[in-house]
């Protein structure tokens, strides 16, 4: 199975009528795979997802003449992942049906996500979260790297299990500032779960000044291929090159394991880490979408 991503893909909700949806078959996981590699930059979590070894989620899957022709996945936060051009809120309620959790959100390309939440009837449903957000991609071969990273005054280094509190304190403010989270227990529950599940696969990173200054993880990753998110740095700390340089370092120790790709979305309003981004060679590629809703608001039967 081959991944060949381009700096040329935008897929959008189309006009074309699925035959069939269905849970993806035992089986199917390839020609699944075959399915997202052609939306490569914004299937990373759902490809991701797709090679999980032990508690996966049910992917559900629109058809045409036998053909997918869209998919989706409720993570286990929630969130429905997207790569659905057409029968965005069939996929969508075939996934609620079949997962039985409460939906949290939908994530994935910006018409996709407007088109499911339309289509399962949540507009007039409040989001904590309606994020606009620009895609981007970068070749690794084509990245340059801060010269603070390349004259080693400061360091970037994967997470280590000393780093555990650290990283749950900077994740639960990256949700309360980023994602528009609440605070309380259930944040808090949550930055701890996140934490928990990527430490241990080598997906956090810490860049240091002395002491650590800034973090990112690597929220969906292939062989060949990452997604950097939850880039934080303190805002005392801000305006010093630290994103740019964690981002970089990051995926300087991935390229050491054979990554020659990488993806990211940032807020368009951030004009500061578009800039950032761009810095290091990154490419805009498409858009993205997050929204999120609140535990407690009640939601409608699907």
């Amino acid at each position: 199975m081959t991944d060949n991503p381009t700096l040329s893909h935008a897929a959008r909700p189309g006009s074309t009528t699925p035959t069939s949806i269905s849970l993806l078959s035992s089986g199917s996981e390839a020609e699944l795979d075959t399915f997202l590699a052609e939306h490569a930059y914004s299937s990373m979590y759902l490809r991701s997802e797709l090679r999980r070894s032990g508690n996966r989620p049910d992917f559900a899957v629109a058809r045409r003449d036998g053909r997918i022709i869209a998919a989706a996945a409720q993570a286990a936060t929630g969130m429905i992942l997207l790569q659905v051009p057409v029968a965005a809120g069939k996929v969508a309620r075939a996934v609620l049906k079949t997962s039985g959790r409460r939906l949290a959100g939908f994530f994935g390309p910006l018409a996709q996500v407007q088109a499911a939440r339309h289509e399962v009837g949540l507009d007039a449903v409040p989001l904590l979260k309606d994020g606009r957000e620009d895609l981007f991609a970068l070749k690794l071969a084509d990245m340059v790297m801060p010269a603070a990273l390349a004259e080693k005054t400061i360091t970037c280094r994967v997470a280590v299990d000393a780093d555990f509190e650290q990283l749950v304190a900077w994740r639960a403010a990256f949700r309360q500032a980023v994602l528009g989270d609440l605070p309380g227990e259930h944040l808090l529950k949550t930055s701890r779960a996140e934490i928990a599940a990527l430490l241990p696969a080598g997906s956090l990173f810490m860049l240091e000044s002395q002491e650590p200054v800034s973090c990112c993880s690597f929220n969906a990753r292939l062989p060949n291929m990452v997604q950097i998110g939850n880039v934080w740095t303190p805002p005392e700390l801000r305006g010093l090159g630290y994103s740019r340089a964690i981002v970089a370092g990051a995926l300087a120790i991935a390229s050491d394991s054979g990554v020659v790709a990488a993806t990211l979305s940032t807020d368009r309003g951030n004009a500061a880490a578009q800039a950032s981004y761009r810095g290091l060679g990154f490419k805009e590629v498409g858009d993205y979408a997050l929204a999120t809703i609140s535990p407690d608001v009640q939601l409608p039967d699907f």
